[in-house]
């Protein structure tokens, strides 16, 4: 099936900017020219592309469709760029590249590979964050074109990098601390204590008593979507809570925050993968990335596929 790549940008500059209004002014072109190419497309496909809505949001087939343009931006904007090389010309577009990465890596170390990649390889990001066990779905779906993830098979059609562990450690506030543990948390003292988890996809808490206790409760829990947000409840004593060791090491030292079972801490480990069929910015992303968690992670097993 041959396309119009016309159609195509304007799908996809609907997906991104979530509706057909916003898409005509990132293109420069009228409300109707787009909602005609999308028709158009919808026309030659045979399916429904995209569910129209505040914001817009693509079905199955229009992310395959979003995914394949992406992937043909990135590959022009390395046309462009050997072409401009040779014909010292001005640069014309930027690509977006839409990655998936879990939320502590986005507060912690993956800002470097952010700043790194824009300023080596000329692109723009567009992140999609999520729990690490789960940002695999953003590949699969055709939602992003690479991943943070837990997963260590790659995915089908996927290469990937192993990158290191990350390591959290279990905290809460002194005076938490001695209302409801006393001497040492048990876990009968943990169902009864609020915990602070990221989300109801947060899984760390239980990892965490499985490490100490062989077994996990399920304790009363606030759910707190936001990174500083959650540091401050835990230093603030709304309850125990898992952060990254890098994260919480300075308050732990400095007494502001008491490690509830010392040296037992999460490993998580964390691999990047990316659509084989992705493009050589995708390849020298990947290497960004494990260049810089090098510096940030655990040692683990470096191996890529």
């Amino acid at each position: 099936m041959d396309f119009d790549y016309d159609s195509l940008t304007a799908l996809a500059a609907v997906v991104r900017e979530g509706g057909f209004e916003a898409a005509a002014n990132a293109l420069g072109v009228t409300q109707s020219a787009v909602s005609q190419r999308i028709k158009q497309l919808e026309e030659r496909v045979g399916t429904l592309l995209v569910v129209r809505g505040r914001p817009c949001v693509p079905t199955d087939t229009g992310l395959q469709l979003c995914r394949h343009m992406e992937q043909v931006t990135l590959l022009q904007h390395e046309l462009n760029g050997r072409i401009r090389d040779l014909l010292r010309g001005p640069e014309t577009h930027t690509p977006t590249i839409r990655i998936s990465v879990n939320s502590d890596s986005l507060a912690t170390w993956f800002p470097n590979v952010l700043n790194r990649a824009t300023a080596e390889l000329g692109v723009l990001f567009d992140v999609i964050p999520d729990d690490q066990e789960h940002t695999e779905h953003n590949l699969k779906s055709g939602d992003a074109l690479a991943v943070l993830t837990t997963i260590e098979k790659p995915l089908q059609g996927c290469r990937r990098i192993s990158l290191g562990a990350m390591e959290y450690m279990a905290v809460a506030s002194p005076d938490f601390f001695r209302q409801h543990f006393d001497a040492a948390p048990t876990l009968a003292a943990l169902a009864r204590a609020p915990c602070v988890s990221f989300d109801r996809k947060d899984t760390l808490p239980e990892q965490w008593m499985v490490l100490c206790f062989g077994e996990s409760t399920r304790p009363p829990s606030h759910m707190i979507p936001s990174n500083a947000a959650y540091l401050a409840c835990c230093l603030g004593g709304t309850g125990w809570g898992l952060m990254p060791t890098e994260t919480v090491l300075p308050h732990v030292e400095a007494g502001r925050l008491v490690e509830m079972v010392p040296a037992k801490r999460v490993q998580v480990s964390l691999h990047w993968q990316s659509s084989t069929q992705s493009s050589e910015i995708m390849r020298l992303l990947g290497e960004i990335v494990s260049d810089e968690a090098l510096n940030f992670l655990k040692p683990d097993a470096f191996r890529a596929w």
